[in-house]
């Protein structure tokens, strides 16, 4: 039996989209990136470029926190260096994902394709640490 290939990566990235949500969720600056559903994150693997993806609820406006998280990139990526305990603190990328029923290409692929394929679950998760650390 083989064991299941598992990817520095696909690990950091897993911890990266859980930072991004709690930060987003606890932003007091700007209280509408609380709003916003972290969809996936996909790092290089050289850990140097993070592109996260997100929604926003139908009916709000896309621009808006496009804008937003333009402005608030850097403090949101300083925050992220702060939780992620890592020397190297890979540069984030945002990416609106579409909603349901807007035509465009279709959502990158490398997300399910080895994501799913014979992990394990992982019961100590980054976010229940940073929930009894507060």
């Amino acid at each position: 039996m083989m064991k299941p290939v598992y990817r520095r990566a696909d690990r950091v990235s897993s911890e990266i989209r859980e930072i991004v949500a709690l930060v987003l969720s606890r932003f007091s600056a700007e209280p509408a990136l609380g709003r916003l559903t972290v969809i996936q994150v996909n790092l290089t693997d050289d850990l140097k470029i993070a592109r996260i993806h997100y929604s926003v609820f139908p009916g709000d406006e896309p621009q808006h926190y496009e804008r937003l998280l333009a402005r608030y990139k850097g403090l949101i990526r300083k925050e992220v260096g702060k939780l992620l305990r890592m020397k190297w603190v890979p540069d984030i990328a945002f990416i609106r994902s579409l909603e349901i029923g807007e035509s465009s290409d279709p959502q990158p692929d490398s997300f399910d394709s080895h994501e799913q394929r014979g992990r394990k679950k992982d019961t100590s998760s980054l976010m229940d640490e940073l929930e009894s650390g507060r």
